[in-house]
């Protein structure tokens, strides 16, 4: 009898595991999720280190140039991505638990009731890019749904996109916009007959398919496809007329491999591109209006370059090299370039030397080693290039340590070209502070070839 006893509380003891999946259950089990996006796995991966993550959050990771496991901070042996297959079976036991996910059309009337309540457009955004994934095969039907009324429909995906709760459901709303964005190409074209409304939307919408990460490279294709397809000729002026969001898809055409050379030429050839880019940049600040001017004139070169100097870009990009983010000044430099390698260009630098130069001499050490090399060769052509001007080396010897900055560039990684024409600059500064009486008697011009490491 004290036997019996003993084993049911043995048995009462030892219970059996809970089952992970529970139809009951309305939870996600936590390593159903993965621990950089905290949302449900779609492709379950792991890593030598044994952790799991979501294939696409873990691909950026890597992608990024980290090779260590973001859980557990270990190095990884290898990159190599092996697929999770019980925890993905797992994932969809539990999925076939849980109530029926809502049409597109339910899903969208979800997105737009939502206002005020994140959690329930996130809900809703989340269930209609489920349904575009490659494996669904339902992205028609869903492109089908948010077409049917695109005037209420997109802006709610932009709404949510531009701040959703986390960085991939912004991403999923920016793929569900691209399977629509060809749609809204027509609103571009329709002269004097479409809603400004209904423009800066179909803009807006554009720009953020052609500029988030996430969106697959055959939806940007369609859409340029589509854009180039148009009457390009008011596609480039609605853009234009679009501001600072506009630019951003012009640019993306002129970079894109899609446009053939005569398309990309059309558009850096018309007459209102860089008067309209000179002056979204002046009262935008605008680093995409940079990026757009040096697109063109990659595309056809001496021309654009003229037409970017009449247009008056000069003063512009003097003092986007001064205030723009890096990458929009090194961009900035490498446009004063190209306008120093033409006669009126130079001109137009030399009138505006004292500008020119305190912006360059100001930004060159806090850019990277392409803008610091630009930065030389720009002063290279205005002081030294066949003779240069003599109001930018005054200008150039004028500068707070001018002398310190170069010999900061030539100590460091530069090009054998640049090295010489930052010396020759040395050279031009020193004479010219000589002449002005700026040097003190104990410096010593014979050794500025000497690089103070």
């Amino acid at each position: 009898m004290d036997a019996l006893v003993a084993g049911q509380q043995a048995r009462r003891r030892i219970r059996p595991p809970e089952p992970l999946v529970m139809a009951a259950s309305p939870t996600t089990p936590a390593a159903f999720k993965c621990p950089i996006s905290l949302e449900v796995m779609r492709s379950p991966v792991s890593l030598p280190t044994g952790a799991t993550y979501d294939r696409a959050s873990i691909q950026r990771w890597l992608d990024s140039g980290h090779r260590t496991c973001p859980a557990t901070r270990l190095p990884l042996a290898s990159t190599d991505l092996v697929p999770n297959l019980l925890l993905r079976r797992l994932i969809h036991l539990h999925a076939a638990t849980l109530p029926p996910s809502p049409s597109p059309e339910e899903a969208l009337s979800q997105l737009a009731a939502s206002h005020g309540e994140p959690a329930a457009a996130e809900k809703a955004v989340r269930s209609l890019a489920a349904k575009i994934a490659p494996e669904k095969g339902k992205q028609a039907s869903v492109a089908s749904a948010v077409a049917a009324d695109l005037d209420s429909t997109v802006p709610a995906l932009l709404s949510f996109a531009k701040g959703g709760a986390g960085t991939n459901a912004r991403v999923d709303a920016v793929r569900i916009l691209a399977t629509v964005a060809p749609e809204m190409v027509p609103y571009l074209t329709r002269d004097g007959t479409e809603k400004r409304g209904r423009v800066k939307m179909a803009v807006e919408a554009m720009a953020a398919v052609l500029s988030a990460g996430g969106v697959s490279e055959d939806a940007r294709k369609a859409l340029i496809t589509a854009l180039v397809a148009a009457d390009l000729g008011r596609v480039v002026a609605t853009l234009l007329s679009a501001g600072p969001t506009g630019v951003v898809v012009l640019e993306a055409i002129l970079t894109s491999p899609v446009p053939d050379a005569d398309v990309k030429t059309a558009i850096a050839d018309r007459s209102e591109l860089f008067p309209d880019l000179v002056r979204i940049l002046k009262e935008a600040a605008s680093p995409a209006a940079i990026l757009c001017m040096a697109a063109a004139v990659q595309v056809r070169g001496r021309p654009a370059r003229a037409s970017m100097v009449r247009a008056g870009a000069v003063p512009a990009l003097a003092l986007a090299v001064a205030a723009a983010p890096t990458a929009a000044a090194e961009s900035a430099l490498m446009l004063l370039v190209e306008a120093a390698r033409c006669s009126d260009g130079k001109a137009v630098i030399a009138d505006d030397a004292a500008e020119v130069a305190a912006a360059v001499m100001g930004r060159m050490i806090r850019v990277g080693q392409m803008g610091r090399e630009a930065a030389v060769a720009l002063l290279w052509l205005s002081c030294c290039a066949r003779g240069g001007d003599r109001k930018m080396r005054e200008a150039l010897a004028a500068a707070p340590e001018a002398v310190g900055k170069l010999l900061v560039v030539m100590q460091g990684d530069c090009s054998p070209a640049t090295s010489r024409m930052a010396g020759e600059l040395l050279r031009a500064v020193r004479m010219e502070q000589e002449r002005k009486g700026m040097v003190s008697s104990s410096y010593d011009s014979r050794t500025i070839h000497v690089m103070p490491y």
